[in-house]
């Protein structure tokens, strides 16, 4: 009498601890999701280099869900320059093209608005 007892106890904790797991992984997914859709901004940066050189940087084109691999390629062709991803949110383009890319931007990928898009000017390292 008492085996199949503990058999069926045994079966019902399982049941519940991998409910819990699941429970854990939903909650994970849905507070991630929340962060990628909440700053949904487009920010252009000009940082110095050496004597009167400059690299501008990118930041925000994922949250449009961009590729960023394609877009630092159009932009490296575009601007006839090196560009490439350097962070998860990031590309970087050498040389001055702050004036230029808002446009280029609005022009390639229309979801992306004017308020969206934000120049921060000259900013160090």
């Amino acid at each position: 009498e008492n085996s199949p007892k503990q058999e069926a106890g045994v079966g019902e904790g399982q049941g519940t601890a991998g409910e819990e797991e699941e429970k854990k992984k939903q909650k994970r997914g849905k507070i991630k999701q929340k962060k990628k859709t909440v700053p949904q901004k487009v920010t252009i940066a000009k940082i110095p280099r050496a004597k009167k050189k400059y690299v501008t940087r990118v930041c925000g084109l994922a949250t449009f869900e961009i590729d960023l691999k394609e877009a630092q390629r159009f932009f490296a062709q575009k601007f006839s320059c090196g560009a490439s991803v350097t962070g998860e949110d990031e590309i970087i383009i050498q040389g001055d093209f702050t004036d230029d890319i808002i446009d280029v931007i609005q022009e390639k990928w229309p979801e992306v608005d004017d308020d969206s898009i934000e120049d921060l000017g000259e900013v160090k390292k």
